[in-house]
Parts: structure tokens; sequence; C-alpha cells
């Protein structure tokens, strides 16, 4: 999960890990009209802690690598 951090884009992690879109919806992150957002920022939106989304995000782009 290289270059991803809390000031990346959510449409930007989404171009490089389309199948995240499942975890971040779920996690009630706006993967739509809020892809603009920094995922930080979407994360606190959402009412998410945003080094636990980060953390999330890593688990599962590790998880798909395997």
């Amino acid at each position: 999960m290289e270059g991803i951090t809390l000031t990346t884009p959510v449409n930007e992690i989404l171009q490089r890990y389309p199948e995240a879109v499942r975890l971040l919806s779920g996690l009630g992150l706006d993967t739509c009209c809020g892809g603009a957002e920094p995922l930080e920022e979407a994360a606190k939106q959402a009412g998410r802690d945003p080094k636990e989304v980060l953390q999330a995000l890593a688990d599962f782009v590790e998880e798909g690598q395997r």
C-alpha cells in the first residue's frame, strides 16, 4: 500500500485498489460523491478514527496480495 496516507484522496485509493470500495463503503466512507476528499476527512465525516481506517485499508490490501 505504498504511498497511501491519510491525505490521499479516496478516489485515488479506489483507482489503485478498486476492490477496496466494499471495505471503505462498509466503514461508512463516501466512495462516490465524496471521493475527492482525503482519506482522513472522509473517515472523520463517517465518524471513524482515520488511523483505524488507514490500518484497515492496509490490512485489506496486504491480505489481497497474499
